[in-house]
């Protein structure tokens, strides 16, 4: 009888399934809230972290390296890969931030005009017919074009595309990486316009060009896609998409990426999008003179003079879509303007400006003397190349 009786308690004491299941849904929802409240808090620090490092400013440059470099006389230098790129009338190489030679390329070249996309660097002689189409580890491919070259365009995958005369004829042709001649374009006055123009997007699949064309004593610009791809076959010439602008002169085109191109005109900035059949997205027109160009896979930077009289010059920036993102003021003299992920270089020979896109100066103050080329290495460093040495430079 106890037994009996020890064993009904016994029951009494032993939770129900479903009172069970509910203690087991309120432990997770109490680790659910934890995780929750956890990530709020991870997030909204890494959030904090990442506006103060955006908007931190700074007080100074430094040296925090220095090495002496070879002096070259009558040399151009441009930005390429973790360095640097030479070049003059005898070649090119590419030297890293720490100085070391990576390749060279030796030629001789009386007017040598440099095209570079990424890791892939064309080099030719303006009216001459080679062209050496180099990768980044210095293997290069000599492309004889057989006429005179006016201009020249390559893509991040080695793709080139010359413009070339030839009398009354104007050639534009498209070599493959291995120097193959892979479309042959033929333009005249008459017919399509002077190509002015020529640029490529990153796969090398896509290929606009500016034209300038007269018509009945007016002028006129032409702006044509080619379709190299499947989609291309199905058109005349492989030219899929085309735009004219009355009265307007185009000196400068290019693509920003794979799916997106820009034009520049003396009265107008025309966008365009899509990886296949570009289209117009945004047509801007323009009452001042543009003084220079800049861009990346993300911004176009349009440069006027300051007509407010308060600086000398004025920095425009759209993105993608066209839409401006900012508008600046600033009185440097400047040698270039650089676009970073996060930030916008300006700077000449000693003094540099680094502002935010949202037009918050981090800097602006001395650089070390005698800069012919600053650029960004990521976070606060940058590799000054000077007159005599490779510097790396530190924001404090």
């Amino acid at each position: 009888m106890t037994d009996i009786k020890e064993y009904r308690n016994n029951k009494k004491d032993e939770k129900s399934p479903e009172e069970f299941r509910k203690r087991i849904m309120a432990h997770r929802i109490r680790n659910l809230l934890l995780i929750v409240c956890v990530a709020t808090v991870v997030i909204s620090i890494a959030a904090g972290l990442y506006i103060q490092i955006k908007n931190q400013s700074y007080s100074a440059c430094v040296t925090i390296a220095s090495e002496k470099k070879q002096q070259y006389n009558g040399t151009t230098i441009l930005a390429y890969q973790n360095g640097f790129l030479t070049y003059s009338k005898d070649g090119i190489s590419y030297t890293d931030y720490k100085g070391n030679v990576i390749w060279n390329q030796t030629y001789g070249m009386q007017s040598p005009i440099v095209a570079v996309r990424d890791k892939w660097v064309a080099v030719g002689d303006y009216n001459g017919h080679i062209v050496y189409n180099i990768n980044a580890d210095g293997s290069a491919q000599e492309i004889d074009t057989n006429l005179p070259i006016r201009q020249l365009a390559v893509s991040a995958n080695g793709v080139v595309a010359a413009i070339l005369e030839d009398s009354s004829v104007t050639w534009i042709k498209v070599y493959n990486p291995n120097g193959e001649n892979a479309i042959s374009i033929k333009t005249t006055m008459q017919k399509s316009g002077y190509p002015m123009s020529v640029s490529l997007s990153d796969t090398g699949k896509l290929m606009q060009v500016a034209y300038l064309k007269a018509e009945s004593g007016n002028v006129k610009s032409v702006v044509s896609f080619y379709n190299f791809d499947e989609v291309g076959q199905n058109y005349t010439d492989t030219m899929v998409s085309v735009y004219e602008y009355a009265n307007s002169v185009i000196p400068f085109s290019a693509f920003m990426n794979a799916n997106t191109a820009f034009s520049v005109a003396d009265n107008r900035l025309d966008i365009y999008q899509d990886a296949e059949i570009p289209r117009s997205i945004y047509q801007g027109f323009l009452n001042e003179e543009i003084q220079d160009v800049y861009y990346n896979e993300n911004y176009i930077g349009l440069v006027f003079y300051d007509t407010t009289g308060v600086e000398k010059y004025r920095l425009d920036v759209y993105d993608q879509s066209g839409k401006k993102i900012l508008e600046k003021s600033f009185g440097l003299e400047y040698r270039d303007i650089i676009f970073t992920k996060d930030a916008i270089v300006i700077y000449d020979e000693a003094e540099c400006i680094l502002m935010g896109f949202n037009g918050r100066e981090k800097y602006a103050g001395d650089i070390v003397d005698q800069t012919l080329l600053l650029k960004p290495l990521g976070g606060k460093r940058f590799l000054a190349v000077t007159a005599e040495a490779l510097e790396i430079l530190e924001m404090k």
